[in-house]
């Protein structure tokens, strides 16, 4: 019964059980208080008492080493920060035609044709003035193909600067503003860099404004894995943890002191943000550079006419009796060249060149390109296990006027069968398994080889010979060999690559240097035991 009646009672409410309507009943007739009442109730009350805490947890005295460092982080910032500036490179309208309904990039003018597109995003990077009548210093990628190129200071003036000159293997561009009495960064020693000083980096991380990391030189003379290209790149990098993102591009690594001792270029990353490996372009390098653009227009850069291994195979450096590891092995050397009228040679192992010790073959790249023209240096190297001396003059390099190498794909020519040679490589030898041909001019059309490089051409591979386990394949060319960690010598033509074969005995292992696509590489070829 009781559940009965509570029913009874509800069905009404949801259905209207009577037929009059209920009046409406405000909150004062619900509660039965009066307005005055509630008003009362709507007066704030007094906060609870809370006493907020103002003393330190740590006095003056227990972190004064903390508050010291403090107080130079800030001057550091306070007179590096002016000197930075925040540079916007906008690439423009692009112009375009409409053909078949299709759109081409314009390059003749169509009466009613042409379609103006709105300018591409504008990308954002970072510059420092190094001299106070407005000449500063970044990036080449920064500034790369700009219509415009617009520079603001930290006090918010914004000029239009003019790209004085560039330079892109180093990735330096010089601009200039029409400005004066302006900050300008001191130049530091790189040179004198150590690791783990400390260094600030200073740009426009993701185009915020004025920022600054803190970090520490993590390492020195570092090089990026160069892509497959005529024009190498010249490295030598600082590595550092401070936060670099994108747009620290061309800003400023300074040391302790306020000095610039590098120029922010590159992060390796997988996020395109900071992991704490970043890079920057030494000082003393970039302002090599800016000095010869600004007096010559171009970059000068020290020739010595040799010709650098993209790779060296694991086993090269002790096939020809090298102690050490620190150093360049020469792929080459130009004919007619400083290098070659010194007596320099393929297979000499470059232990330094003009007191400075040189690590690898990008180190080499980078000593030489700052040498001054026309002073004879010392070359300290290596050959067939003996160190040896050689004074090389230093010329600028001549013009290019060989043919650069075919971006195709190399054609892929016939693979010998298994354990058979083709009939050119007779004895059973490491050599056995390759067939070779003269490399003429419609050969190297076919494969895009440039025209500096010389030697046979790979025309057959077995698959099993120890070339084609090398990863040796046709359409690369033999350039030279080292027999036994003897000396290393040119392979001219198919008779003198037949003359090796005929000549190696079964036990001998060999050193060849082979030409694969647009680079050259040391390898290696050992009899299987």
């Amino acid at each position: 019964m009781k559940r009965l009646l509570a029913l009874g009672l509800v069905v009404p409410l949801f259905f209207g059980g009577c037929s009059k309507t209920a009046p409406v009943v405000s909150p004062e007739h619900k509660t039965g208080e009066s307005s005055e009442k509630k008003a009362e109730m709507q007066v704030p009350k007094p906060p609870v008492a809370y006493t907020p805490e103002t003393g330190r947890l740590l006095a003056s005295d227990d972190v004064s080493l903390l508050e010291e460092i403090n107080r130079e982080n800030v001057k550091v910032l306070a007179a590096a920060l002016p000197t930075i500036v925040r540079i916007t490179a906008t690439r423009g309208p692009e112009p375009r035609v409409q053909v078949f309904g299709k759109e081409l990039p314009f390059q003749f003018h169509f009466k009613g044709g042409a379609k103006t597109y709105p300018p591409s995003d504008p990308s954002y990077g970072a510059g420092v003035i190094i001299s106070k009548d407005g000449y500063i210093v970044t990036n080449d990628h920064v500034i790369e193909d700009a219509k415009e190129v617009t520079v603001q200071l930290e006090d918010r003036r914004t000029f239009t600067a003019r790209v004085i000159a560039s330079d892109a293997p180093v990735d330096v561009a010089v601009l200039k503003i029409e400005a004066g009495d302006l900050s300008a960064l001191p130049w530091g020693n790189s040179d004198k860099v150590r690791v783990g000083e400390q260094v600030f980096a200073i740009g426009n991380p993701f185009d915020l404004e004025d920022s600054a990391s803190k970090g520490i030189v993590s390492a020195l003379g570092r090089n990026l894995p160069d892509s497959p290209t005529d024009v190498p790149r010249y490295e030598n990098f600082i590595q550092t943890d401070a936060a670099i993102n994108p747009g620290n591009s061309g800003g400023a690594l300074i040391n302790i002191h306020g000095e610039l001792i590098g120029i922010n270029t590159a992060i390796a990353s997988t996020s395109r943000g900071n992991m704490g490996v970043g890079f920057a372009i030494p000082s003393n390098f970039v302002r090599y550079a800016v000095e010869s653009l600004l007096k010559e227009g171009h970059l000068v850069r020290g020739y010595l006419g040799v010709r650098l291994p993209e790779s060296v195979d694991e086993g090269v450096m002790e096939s020809l009796h090298l102690a050490t590891d620190q150093g360049a092995l020469l792929a080459g050397v130009k004919p007619k060249s400083p290098a070659d009228a010194a007596g320099l040679a393929a297979g000499d192992f470059v232990t330094s060149v003009d007191g400075h010790k040189i690590n690898d073959a990008a180190g080499l790249r980078f000593v030489v390109s700052q040498l001054p023209i026309g002073k004879e240096v010392v070359v300290n190297f290596i050959r067939d296990g003996v160190g040896q001396t050689a004074k090389v003059k230093v010329t600028e390099p001549p013009a290019e006027t060989s043919v650069a190498a075919d971006t195709n794909p190399i054609p892929a020519g016939p693979s010998l069968p298994p354990g058979l040679d083709g009939g050119t490589s007779p004895a059973e030898n490491v050599l056995s398994g390759l067939q070779v041909k003269d490399l003429d001019d419609q050969e190297r059309q076919k494969y895009g080889v440039v025209g500096n490089v010389s030697g046979v051409l790979i025309s057959a591979v077995a698959h099993d010979s120890a070339a084609g386990a090398k990863g040796i394949q046709p359409g690369d060319v033999i350039e030279s060999a080292s027999v036994n960690r003897g000396m290393t010598k040119p392979v001219g033509a198919a008779k003198d690559f037949a003359d090796l074969v005929k000549s190696l005995k079964p036990d001998e292992a060999v050193v060849l240097l082979v030409h694969q696509g647009t680079g050259s590489s040391f390898i290696y070829l050992t009899p299987s035991r």
